[in-house]
């Protein structure tokens, strides 16, 4: 087993220790245990605030391969539901799901290499049909107000799509992790398959990953047809086309396996809020996670003191494949892909919980597992402990 993840030699940190090491001691924080940062309104003391930015990582840059190849310019329509999902469906697992949220963009342009207004147009097009969605689903105070698009071709070669989302909900409605305690049981809904309002079929991999997925499956061919598309020193290894079909489910190709966008977390856990509130047992969730950066590991960011152990199912296919194309040990795959889990859910071992989140996965058609329970630890750091099929893994 190598010391260190493909992800990591790649230059990217799936846990993003040093970023939480330089910035943690001066960001405003009054709930350090819970999945996103927030602070009590000082204006409005009975309401709580959240400010989250996040993109679409490097998937833009297979958007961008598959127009290349296939000119179907629609393709870069699913970089707004990985940008917006990114920021929407993490402040969701803290509890903005009602309330005011606010929402920008930020698009940055090298111009001489792709065609920006064409891409503007596709953004444009696809940021006014999430907000209906969102807003036909019980976001009815989202609001979009633009944002930043710069030209910036010394920084960037091709084209970088964040988004930013400010958020507010009353302090009832806020999860803290503060309440994770042993004997909690830890239950996940599927990345993949296909949810009641997605038009096909999801293979999964969401926002994180995407660098190792594409390098090691696209073919070496595209370093010397579009040269713009390696970045620096990191060239696609692969021995895919764009347009081969992928091999468990040929009437999909191996690039819309890559780009099947971020689910609407944002929806779904609104869902198994307003399920639980119904029931009058939300105090019984205790936590969520979205596993996207540090994948199946993410849930150490929840709560104080827990050994979070998880018995994780098989992954799907594309986490198979691009696994035995990277070479990657199962140790690391799950530490930077989601391998098939998307959000984590943490509640009380009640009947009536487990059966408000089965409901939820029957409404929604996506698989829901039992994934274990919480131990107590002697320390007050968190820890991960994943039973697969291919072994046990901690050190986490």
């Amino acid at each position: 087993m190598t010391e260190t993840s493909i992800y990591r030699q790649l230059g990217i940190d799936p846990k993003k220790a040093s970023v939480r090491e330089i910035f943690g001691k001066i960001v405003d924080n009054d709930t350090p245990h819970a999945f996103v940062n927030m602070k009590r309104d000082p204006d409005f003391p009975e309401l709580f605030f959240t400010k989250h930015p996040d993109g679409d990582g490097s998937k833009f840059l297979q958007r961008l391969l598959h127009v290349e190849e296939t000119g179907e310019i629609e393709a870069i329509q699913g970089a707004v539901d990985d940008a917006f999902e990114m920021n929407f469906g993490d402040i969701a697992a803290s509890g903005f799901v009602s309330g005011k949220v606010v929402i920008t963009q930020i698009l940055e342009f090298n111009g001489a290499y792709v065609e920006k207004e064409a891409i503007m147009r596709q953004i444009a097009i696809r940021v006014a049909e999430l907000l209906d969605f969102y807003r036909k689903n019980g976001f009815d105070l989202t609001y979009f107000m633009g944002g930043e698009t710069a030209d910036l071709p010394n920084q960037t070669s091709s084209v970088i799509y964040c988004a930013d989302f400010y958020a507010r909900t009353l302090e009832s409605n806020i999860i803290t992790g503060e309440n994770i305690a042993p004997g909690d049981k830890i239950y996940g809904f599927a990345s993949y398959g296909q949810a009641a309002w997605e038009p096909q079929y999801n293979f999964g991999l969401m926002s994180n990953g995407a660098t190792q997925g594409r390098q090691y499956l696209m073919s070496e061919e595209y370093n010397r047809k579009y040269p713009y598309l390696v970045g620096y020193g990191k060239p696609f290894k692969g021995r895919f086309k764009v347009a081969d079909p992928f091999p468990d489910a040929p009437e999909f190709t191996m690039s819309q396996a890559l780009l099947s966008p971020t689910r609407n977390w944002s929806l779904i856990i609104k869902k198994i809020i307003d399920k639980l509130k119904q029931r009058g047992i939300f105090d019984q969730l205790h936590g969520i996670s979205m596993n996207t950066g540090g994948g199946a590991t993410k849930i150490a960011h929840v709560g104080q003191g827990i050994t979070y152990r998880k018995r994780m199912p098989e992954p799907p296919p594309l986490f198979q494949l691009i696994k035995e194309e990277s070479k990657e040990n199962w140790k690391h795959m799950f530490e930077s892909f989601n391998c098939g889990v998307g959000i984590d859910a943490v509640g009380e071992d009640t009947l009536d919980f487990s059966l408000a989140l089965e409901e939820v996965a029957e409404e929604i058609q996506i698989e829901l597992f039992d994934l274990g329970r919480c131990e107590g630890n002697r320390g007050q750091e968190n820890e991960v402990i994943l039973e697969t099929p291919y072994g046990t893994f901690d050190n986490y």
